[in-house]
Order: C-alpha cells, then sequence, then structure tokens
C-alpha cells in the first residue's frame, strides 16, 4: 500500500502527537516525581553504561548545562555518581548506582505494567495491531535517530 505524502505527514502527526502523550502518561504513572528527561537518561545509562554529560546531552538533545543541573540533581539522590574518564582527565563519567539500577527497574515495571492494563482493556484485533506496530515503530525510531546525528 502506497501512503501519499498527505497520508504519510497524517500518519506522522498522529504518531508523533501519540507517541508524546503516551510518554507523559506513562512517566505521570510510573514516575514518582521524576521528569521524563531523567528516567530517559537513567535508562539510557542502565543499558550503555557509563557516559560523559555531553553525551548524555546530546543523546537526549538538550544543552549541556540543562543535562549538568540533572546530572547534579541525579547524584545528589544516589541515582548516579561520577567517577574520572579514564580517557580524557579533564571529563567524568556519569554512571547508575545500584539505587539508580533499582529505581529504575521499578520504573520499568510501573510503566509496563500501566501500559499493559490500557492495551489489555483493548479488543483483541486492536492488540493485535499495536503488536505488529510495535517493531515498526523502533525501527522508525532507529531510523529518525540515524539521520538526525548523521
Amino acid at each position: 500500500m502506497s501512503t501519499t505524502p498527505s497520508s504519510a505527514t497524517e500518519t506522522a502527526s498522529g504518531i508523533a502527537v501519540s507517541s508524546g502523550t503516551l510518554s507523559r502518561l506513562l512517566g505521570h504513572a510510573a514516575g514518582q516525581g521524576r521528569s521524563v528527561t531523567a528516567w530517559r537518561v537513567l535508562s539510557g545509562l542502565d543499558r550503555d553504561g557509563a557516559q560523559r554529560v555531553g553525551d548524555l546531552a546530546l543523546q537526549q538533545r538538550v544543552a549541556q548545562p540543562t543535562m549538568t543541573g540533572l546530572v547534579i540533581r541525579l547524584e545528589q539522590d544516589h541515582m548516579v555518581s561520577r567517577r574520572p574518564d579514564p580517557n580524557d582527565g579533564r571529563a567524568s563519567l556519569v554512571e547508575l548506582t545500584a539505587q539508580g539500577r533499582e529505581e529504575v527497574e521499578a520504573y520499568r515495571l510501573r510503566a509496563y505494567t500501566a501500559l499493559a492494563g490500557g492495551i489489555q482493556a483493548l479488543p483483541d484485533a486492536d492488540q493485535q495491531v499495536l503488536a505488529t506496530a510495535a517493531p515498526l515503530l523502533a525501527k522508525l525510531c532507529e531510523e529518525l535517530a540515524a539521520q538526525l546525528d548523521g
């Protein structure tokens, strides 16, 4: 099935609006007072390991001073710690603490549980559409990230 540019734009608009809303709702349901950006940073550290503040800022597409402030708050909450970067003595690496890892796992469980409840409330046919769409959305995210980073 071919999509016309206007149809693709309408689909893009629907996905962008819905995904933004979903992210905010899940963040509210599972976040327990932390921002969506904070949870994305913590999840990224859990997934990818220790990173520089500048790299975290680039990944989240925020200014470095904004990320520095977030890292300071997460450090004060014992969610992350900093250690010297072995490749550059002037820089430091931010890494998840054991407490941070536990919090990320609990956040994910709360978010997945909230989302699964909503999915289970849908008719079976709609659940199947979402099951088919999930890997396509992941692929779309990878392609878009590659375009933005390239």
